[in-house]
Parts: C-alpha cells; sequence; structure tokens
C-alpha cells in the first residue's frame, strides 16, 4: 500500500486471489485507507469493508455494479456521491461519519434494492451530525421508503412490530423519567398540607369517642365500687 492508497498487491493480498476481477469478498478495514485507488477493477465483488479509515471520497466505488453489501463506518465521509450507481446495493452501513443533513443521503434514492442502512451505532459509539436531529429518523424513512432496516430496527417485514413495541416502551420509560425528575425538582409533601388539622370538632373525632368511653367506664367502676362499699357496711351491720 502506498500513502493509504488501495493498489492492485493490497487486494490481492488481502484477498487471497491472484486476480482481482475474482473477488466476490474483501475486508481492508483499518487499513489507513484515505484513496480507493483501483478498487473499481474488482468488477465481481459483491461484499466490502471499508470500515476505520480515512476515506472521504466514494466516487471510485461507481464501477462496482454486483457490490450487495458495503461497510463504511468510521471514517471521513461528508458526500456519499457515487453510491448512487452501486444498483444492486442491498445494505450500507455509515455510521461514525460527518454526514450533516438527510438531504446528504438523496442520492441513495436511486437505489431500489436498498433494504438497510445503518447512520447510528450506539453499541459501538458511532454516529453522524444528521442524528442530533430528533426527526431525523422520520425524515430518512419519508426519503426512502423502502428501507427495511435503519439503525439495526427492523421498520418493515417480520419482526418490525416488535421493534416498534420495544420502542414505544422506551419512549415511556423516558416520559417516565422525566416526569419523576421533574418531581424530584420539585417534590411534593408525604402528606396534604391539611392532614394534621382536624377535619370535625374534637367531641366528633375518634379521640372524642375514645374519651367518652373511658369516662363511662369510670363512672361504672366508681358506681360498683360505691355498691361494694354499701354492701360492706350491711353485713358489718348484721354482724355486730
Amino acid at each position: 500500500m502506498e500513502d493509504g492508497k488501495i493498489t492492485k498487491p493490497l487486494l490481492k493480498t488481502r484477498s487471497g486471489e491472484f486476480d482481482i476481477e475474482s473477488i466476490h469478498t474483501l475486508n481492508l478495514r483499518d487499513c489507513g485507507l484515505s484513496d480507493l485507488g483501483c478498487i473499481s477493477e474488482c468488477t465481481q465483488l459483491e461484499r466490502l469493508n471499508l470500515s476505520r479509515n480515512d476515506i472521504s471520497k466514494l466516487n471510485k466505488l461507481a464501477g462496482l455494479g454486483n457490490l450487495t453489501s458495503l461497510n463504511l463506518s468510521a471514517n471521513r465521509i461528508t458526500n456519499i456521491e457515487g453510491l448512487q450507481a452501486l444498483e444492486n446495493l442491498q445494505s450500507v452501513n455509515l455510521a461514525g461519519n460527518l454526514i450533516g443533513s438527510v438531504n446528504s443521503l438523496r442520492c441513495l434514492t436511486a437505489l431500489d434494492k436498498l433494504e438497510e442502512l445503518r447512520l447510528h451505532d450506539p453499541l459501538r459509539d458511532l454516529s453522524n451530525p444528521l442524528c442530533h436531529s430528533t426527526t431525523y429518523r422520520r425524515d430518512v424513512l419519508d426519503m426512502l421508503p423502502n428501507l427495511k432496516v435503519l439503525d439495526g430496527e427492523r421498520i418493515l417485514g417480520h419482526g418490525s412490530d416488535v421493534f416498534s413495541l420495544c420502542r414505544e416502551i422506551e419512549e415511556s420509560l423516558e416520559r417516565r423519567q422525566d416526569v419523576n425528575s421533574q418531581q424530584l425538582a420539585h417534590p411534593a409533601p408525604w402528606v396534604s398540607t391539611d392532614f394534621f388539622e382536624p377535619d370535625k370538632k374534637f367531641e366528633e373525632s375518634r379521640l372524642g369517642d375514645a374519651k367518652e368511653q373511658l369516662q363511662t367506664l369510670l363512672y361504672s367502676c366508681k358506681r360498683s365500687v360505691e355498691k361494694s362499699e354499701d354492701v360492706y357496711v350491711k353485713l358489718k351491720s348484721s354482724t355486730t
């Protein structure tokens, strides 16, 4: 490899193929590449991994008409012009680049077979400036209605309902967390302000009822003592 450029010796070494036109799968991950060089000569290439390089221009990919899967994550791409020529492309990973707006993806509308697109990869902490917009997912799907998978989440087809349900749960939890944060910022009293205030007169309260019952019991005891004293006096008189 010379000065970060793809060369035929590099292609042969990495693929193990003597004839570069015979290469079907190629992994050039983390090779310090900045220039795609002669990559367009790999006319039978179907799967290409160019992740974790310094690539910024994609025009030289235009000759890869058989390409179905392309990984361009973790590069320095701001403009994806050239990808519109990849008529068989089904999956492309652009996470971890410098794509600033959804309009920068417009050339992908020419790709009828494109089903999977990744712009954001939270597991690897890779994203794009456009992902900071709260509406970017909706905007991308409006532009590319044929997508089945966006950022690893199935939009159409089998399993899409599960992803939708998971997203609804996540959004519900986020809303609940926001509400809890607000409540913590302005905590409500643990009891109402009038909790310790009597809601009726003391005589009508439960404490008043208890006092009345105690008074009745004391009176009853007093009467019993008085009767006992009377009986004792009569008994004493009868024995003398």
